[in-house]
């Protein structure tokens, strides 16, 4: 699987589960354009080394993951994001 598709996998996870109530939320907080994500998805584009680095500084995503190194999709024991209101919710990994 390639790094683009395992971000827009992420995404969709982080919707599905909770994290974010809506995709918007994660452009928003990464400053990656819905119209950027959406190139991607199509194959026309990919993701930049400054998209990546946005999207690890903001989301507890493991970034050896992205690049197929490692299985575990988040690092750390929390996984730590801003919900709606801005607010900080922490939530633990099984």
């Amino acid at each position: 699987m390639t790094p683009e598709k395992r971000i827009l996998q992420f995404i969709d996870h982080l919707k599905a589960s909770g994290m974010i109530a809506f995709k918007e939320d994660f452009y928003r907080t990464t400053g990656i354009r819905r119209q950027y994500c959406r190139e991607v998805s199509i194959g026309n584009n990919r993701f930049t080394s400054t998209h990546i680095n946005s999207i690890c500084k903001h989301y507890p995503v493991n970034a050896n993951w992205i690049f197929g190194i490692e299985d575990k999709m988040f690092r750390g024991i929390n996984k730590r994001h801003r919900t709606k209101s801005n607010e900080l919710k922490i939530k633990t990994t099984d």
